[in-house]
């Protein structure tokens, strides 16, 4: 992981932790694409070879061991697959595979030793899941609390990530050249030690109509730390925190983000910037039909974002 990270009027009431909000005329803006944790639709099957995967947290792990590459599994719907110590960890995900979820959780046992959830070495695409209490803080490189991806590209869609940590990432991180793509989800409540509360990036990452809120970095990036690329559309961040800047998100030079029909609002920071920290070039940060506001101490900084009520 090479993440240092050293003209319309709207009403908005910040999110208080259950990841909704009640924004008057946000759909204006955003098209509709704020949701609750919990709206977890039914997503189109994959084609090829497939294979059912019973409720339990080693035949989870086994089923991933044995997955042909492009693969498709499936999750037994609203089941809770518990990886603990005698379970280990997932296998990294090596060739091409899919997860299908039904509403399931793949979580840690809080009294397991600290490992994180998904090690991606391949293409990969993970859908209606939740994933909870990954601790990537002892695994190698320390980040992606619940997914790391250390090459080609992750598909994230309708997934849940929620109470992970690590050192960087603490929820998803994604290394250089890497592609993560995320949509209809929300990540909440993770946190990282020092950058990228909930998701860090070195390469390419993308943000649609998602929820990031309520995340915590001991240094840069509350909610999203990025030195890569990084475009966030329809989506919110808000109520994250930072303990030195960069509340919401934290763009590192020479990074570049894009933030399209969204708002950033209500982070904090322990100093400005409590919103965007714009540490790169100018124009770094562009901001495209979003909001910027309510965050503290400060909106934007320390390079001026177009657009940013500073």
């Amino acid at each position: 992981m090479t993440i240092t990270l050293n003209a319309t009027h709207f009403t908005i009431s910040p999110i208080r932790g259950n990841g909704s909000m009640y924004i008057n005329g946000i759909r204006a803006i955003i098209g509709g694409a704020v949701l609750s944790a919990a709206a977890l639709a039914v997503g189109a099957p994959a084609a090829g070879a497939g294979a059912s995967v019973p409720c339990s947290g080693r035949a989870l792990v086994k089923a991933i061991d044995n997955a042909a590459s492009g693969a498709t599994l499936y999750l037994t719907p609203g089941c809770r697959y518990v990886l603990n110590d005698l379970t280990g960890p997932l296998p990294a995900i090596d060739a091409p595979l899919t997860i299908r979820g039904g509403n399931s959780t793949i979580q840690r046992d809080p009294a397991a030793d600290a490992f994180r959830l998904f090690t991606v070495n391949s293409d990969f695409n993970l859908d209606r899941v939740k994933l909870l209490g990954g601790d990537a803080r002892t695994s190698p490189g320390g980040f992606g609390g619940a997914v790391a991806v250390n090459s080609g590209t992750t598909n994230l869609n309708r997934v849940f990530i929620r109470n992970n940590t690590a050192t960087f990432s603490g929820g998803l991180g994604g290394v250089a050249g890497a592609v993560v793509n995320v949509s209809n989800s929300n990540i909440q409540n993770n946190s990282a030690t020092r950058n990228g509360g909930g998701a860090a990036n070195d390469g390419r990452m993308t943000f649609i109509d998602t929820i990031v809120n309520n995340n915590r970095a001991g240094e840069k990036g509350g909610g999203i730390a990025s030195d890569g690329i990084l475009v966030v559309t329809g989506s919110v961040v808000n109520d994250n925190t930072a303990g030195t800047a960069g509340g919401g998100v934290a763009n590192i030079g020479p990074g570049t983000a894009s933030i399209i029909r969204s708002i950033v609002n209500g982070n904090t920071a322990n100093n400005a910037p409590g919103g965007i920290d714009n540490e790169g070039a100018p124009g770094a940060v562009t901001l495209t039909r979003s909001i910027v506001r309510g965050n503290t101490p400060t909106n934007c900084a320390p390079t001026f974002v177009q657009g940013c009520v500073h």
